[in-house]
Order: structure tokens, then C-alpha cells, then sequence
């Protein structure tokens, strides 16, 4: 550890604090059924808090219905507040922080998942799906806007970093 000193040292970004500079980066578990946080990725995330990271960050959190589809934490509704609170006292309960990677998938979400056609800043097929992607409209990049801020707002509430 003595090439990295500064590793396990305390840091303060804006107002939020955090035991050491050890970060797990978002990354997608397929552990939320139906959208919703579970048991498992409660105990996965609590385990890597208690393990002494400083900050994990939740992966693909879709803000719509578009954004991804159901194998993904939602927060895109209310609803979804209550489990989201739960999965930040796990964090929180082992001194760590947790934040979420609001989601939108673009032309990357699956046609299978979201139940119609993939919406994206211009029309092209997707290298990914390989599916047709559409462009959005105007109306559509002002409601994705919105989603994107009213699921900040949830996060917050549900007292994520």
C-alpha cells in the first residue's frame, strides 16, 4: 500500500464524505426482479460496504419505461423510493456511500425488454441490438430531461449520495 498512501485516506467531495477513496464502479447484476431492489442485491451491495469500500455505485437505475426495461433498479417512479431507501442504509449501516448510475439506454435497449422500438438521438441500427433505433422527438428529449431530474429528486429522497 505504500504506492498508493493516499488510498485509504478520508475525502471530502462537495458535502458528501467518504471513509477512503475506494470506489466500485456501477455495474449491472440482473439481481432486481421486476425493477425492484431485492434481498440479493441488498445483501451484494452490504457486503461490499462491509468489505471497506468508501463509495459503490449502483448501476443502470432506469428513469422511464423506454430507459431499459424490467432487469434493471428502477427509479423511475415513486414507488420505487422504498426499496431504494433500503438499499442506501445497507450501504450506509457499514459506512459506506451509495449513489445510482441514472439510466437511459438509447438505442441500446432492447426492443424484447421495452416492448416497442428503441429511441435515440438519430435514427441508425444499434450495434448492440442490432435493432432499428428512431429519433427522438422534441417533446420526447424535453420528457427524457425531465425523467432524468424527477429521478435525481427520488434518489435523493430515498437518501442516496
Amino acid at each position: 500500500m505504500d504506492q498508493y498512501p493516499l488510498l485509504l485516506s478520508p475525502l471530502t467531495i462537495n458535502q458528501m464524505s467518504l471513509r477512503n477513496r475506494i470506489v466500485m464502479p456501477a455495474i449491472h447484476l440482473n439481481y432486481t426482479p421486476g425493477g425492484q431492489v431485492s434481498d440479493q442485491l441488498l445483501g451484494f451491495y452490504a457486503e461490499r460496504a462491509k468489505g471497506g469500500a468508501g463509495l459503490l455505485i449502483v448501476g443502470g437505475c432506469v428513469i422511464n419505461d423506454m430507459a431499459g426495461g424490467p432487469i434493471f433498479v428502477s427509479i423511475k417512479s415513486d414507488d420505487d423510493i422504498e426499496g431504494l431507501s433500503r438499499l442506501a442504509a445497507a450501504a450506509h449501516d457499514h459506512g459506506a456511500a451509495i449513489g445510482v448510475q441514472l439510466y437511459m439506454a438509447g438505442a441500446y435497449a432492447h426492443r424484447a425488454l421495452i416492448g416497442q422500438q428503441a429511441m435515440s438521438s438519430w435514427p441508425h441500427t444499434s450495434g448492440y441490438t442490432k435493432d432499428d433505433a428512431r429519433a427522438m422527438t422534441l417533446e420526447e428529449i424535453s420528457q427524457v430531461q425531465d425523467d432524468f431530474a424527477r429521478a435525481a429528486l427520488r434518489a435523493k429522497k430515498a437518501g442516496l449520495d
